[in-house]
């Protein structure tokens, strides 16, 4: 009876042994527990800031978009058709022109950015038969004579962006408006009243410069809607134009010009 009370006594020692043991092994597995439920709140943390951050994350994107679409310089081409002044006949106008941006809605300016523009441009009037002219004051006939224009124009435009004011979809296309000084030289050309001999056939030019103002209005659209991807890049900074502008001399003489661009910007 006793050896059996020993042995069920030695058997209780190894059980509660075996209990203790089992409890450390349980202790430390919930310790690994709580440490995985500190981490699992940790990264949730993260997410949910993550989370709250997404709009502005969205918003940043948006400007970066519009700001691939929007360059602040510009190296463009103007051709059209253009009147010209003095009731001379038009012709077809070309021109360049530098624009660069001077101030964006972080400035304060509502709805869209306000950019500087220079333009040099050339205008080929056509032929008229008048009088007006030395040939025809010495003849008292008609002669052929026509007038080209010159025009150096730095002005101010403002550009509306639809992005800016609810519209997203539209922010590709941008009206605006265009005023400034303005300088003309114009050559009026009468032919040579001796038609035989060295230099004949030249015709005499006479020139005058004015002065005055410009204003206009026009729409620029950004090619970077267009998806092709080999030449996205080149989409990406390329813009296509129509403007319309009247051009007004300080002697009164005025004229209108329509013309279409293009324009690389980066």
């Amino acid at each position: 009876m006793e050896a059996r009370l020993e042995a069920l006594e030695h058997q209780n020692q190894m059980l509660e042994e075996q209990n203790r043991a089992i409890q450390g092994q349980l202790s430390s597995q919930k310790s690994e527990v709580d440490a995985l439920k500190q981490q699992l709140q940790g990264t949730v943390a993260p997410v949910a800031s993550l989370q709250q951050e997404l709009p502005q994350l969205k918003q940043q994107v948006a400007e970066v978009k519009r700001a691939q679409i929007d360059l602040p310089l510009q190296v463009g081409f103007r051709v059209g058709w253009s009147e010209s002044p003095y009731n001379m006949p038009g012709g077809v106008s070309y021109g360049a022109f530098l624009n660069h941006r001077l101030l964006s809605p972080e400035d304060g300016i509502p709805g869209g950015f306000v950019s500087g523009e220079l333009m040099a441009a050339w205008i080929q009037g056509n032929h008229a038969n008048t009088s007006a002219n030395l040939v025809g004051q010495l003849t008292g006939q008609a002669a052929s004579s026509w007038l080209y224009t010159v025009e150096i124009q730095p002005t101010v435009q403002y550009h509306l962006d639809p992005g800016l004011i609810g519209y997203p979809s539209l922010a590709s296309i941008k009206p605006y408006v265009l005023a400034g000084p303005a300088m003309w030289i114009n050559l009026l050309s009468t032919p040579l009243v001796v038609k035989n001999g060295p230099g004949s056939g030249y015709r005499h030019y006479d020139a005058d410069v004015q002065g005055g103002g410009v204003f206009g209005l026009g729409t620029e659209v950004s090619l970077s809607s267009l998806r092709v991807k080999p030449i996205q890049r080149i989409l990406d900074k390329t813009f296509l134009g129509a403007e319309w502008r009247h051009n007004q001399f300080g002697n009164g003489q005025e004229f209108e010009q329509y013309s279409g661009s293009i324009a690389f910007g980066w």
